[in-house]
């Protein structure tokens, strides 16, 4: 009975969680019309998702217009498992404020996104453009008074005997471990799961003196990497995982480093297989095949211009920035070598199924943690279901 019950309410999460997305896709397409040179840019916030008391599941969305003006819609899942709007005040004795700290600087992000997209492209192409940016959390070193959200190094809390090891080579090192609880509620667009939390690890190479690389074009490197979704409120009292893990012997862990996070917006890569669909509908390409035109180059650079727009950036969700090619082609090339399918980077097939990987994690190198991914690279994991976080791919890119 207790499963069956945990299944009903994640059916109606699920449901919610879906009309939530429909709701946020539905304002940015009646606002992107409306925007010009006077507007104050638009953008949706919610805190995610909260069970009332009488078992029902709701969410406040704020809707924020291009006059500066902001809607409140109230949904709930009811026990029954129907979606519905009720009025603002229906939620008013289960609201609860987002922590102290917590930056949202989603609707000035995307007000600058969206001017230098109608800047430097042709009105439907930045309108195709625009349509894909996406909600992330930006992690940036935890100062005084900021919330704690996740750990960068340091040494995750394991249940017993379950550090991950790669047969013959030796034990990943710990790179990431966030709780799920507050991500869904900063970020309840990308699906992870509420419960529990995420580690993440890596086969950095230390370990064995770098004899052994990870990379997408070798499958059989596929125990590199691991995430591991661990359910300490599952687990009986004396078994729950506080305290941290030692590392395996010979293994010298990253320094910790408390994160925080920003709400933000991010954008797809220039070579991802969705913007570049936009670029040939537009005839945006250059004089060489896979080269975009002038115009796309300098959207890209002035993106890459803005405070966090680089290389160098830790982040939760939305879309990765590559350093070299699309991660989410090197990803499907790991899979297809994973299951045997034929691989071709100019194949349209190919490239419509790389267009669904979807970005969990990004982490970039760090002074601070003593972390240095190839030549100040960064570590991407993608999934084709962020609900599935430990079925996720990894590829790092430097350079």
């Amino acid at each position: 009975m207790a499963a069956d019950r945990y299944d009903e309410l994640m059916a109606r999460h699920a449901a919610l969680t879906r009309e939530i997305q429909e709701r946020m896709r539905r304002h940015h397409e009646e606002m992107l019309p409306l925007l010009s040179s006077a507007s104050q840019g638009f953008g949706t916030h919610t805190d995610g998702i909260r069970l009332a008391g009488d078992g029902s599941l709701d969410a406040t969305l704020e809707l924020h217009d291009v006059h500066g003006r902001t809607s409140t819609v109230v949904l709930r899942a009811d026990p029954l498992g129907e979606v519905a709007e009720h009025g603002a005040g229906a939620r008013a004795e289960n609201k609860v404020s987002r922590e102290p700290g917590t930056r949202d600087e989603t609707t000035e992000r995307l007000g600058i996104i969206t001017a230098l997209a109608n800047e430097h492209l042709p009105v439907a192409a930045a309108q195709d453009f625009l349509a894909l940016v996406r909600p992330a959390l930006r992690l940036e070193h935890a100062g005084d008074g900021d919330p704690v959200v996740a750990q960068l190094g340091g040494l995750p809390s394991l249940p017993i005997n379950s550090w991950p090891v790669w047969d013959g080579h030796g034990p990943l090192s710990h790179v990431l471990t966030f709780e799920c609880e507050p991500v869904t509620t900063m970020l309840p667009e990308l699906g992870l799961p509420t419960t529990g939390r995420l580690a993440f690890f890596y086969f950095d190479g230390a370990f064995d003196d770098f004899a052994s690389p990870v990379g997408t074009w070798d499958p059989t490197t596929r125990p590199g990497f691991r995430v591991m979704h661990v359910h300490p409120e599952r687990a009986a009292a004396h078994d729950r995982m506080h305290l941290a893990t030692p590392a395996p012997p010979g293994l010298t862990p990253f320094p910790a480093v408390a994160m925080t996070t920003v709400r933000t917006m991010s954008w797809p890569g220039s070579e991802s297989p969705a913007a570049e669909s936009i670029w040939a509908k537009a005839g945006l390409v250059g004089p060489r095949p896979g080269v975009a035109a002038p115009s796309v180059v300098a959207l890209y650079d002035a993106l890459h211009e803005l405070p966090h727009g680089g290389y160098d950036t830790h982040q939760i969700g939305g879309h990765a920035c590559p350093q070299q090619n699309a991660v989410e082609m090197e990803v499907e090339q790991l899979r297809r070598g994973l299951t045997g399918e034929p691989f071709e980077w100019s194949d349209p097939a190919v490239q419509a199924v790389a267009s669904g990987w979807q970005l969990v994690v990004q982490v970039a190198s760090d002074d601070a943690a003593d972390m240095m991914w190839g030549d100040v690279g960064q570590l991407y994991f993608l999934a084709r279901s962020p609900g599935e976080p430990e079925d996720a791919l990894l590829t790092m890119q430097c350079g």
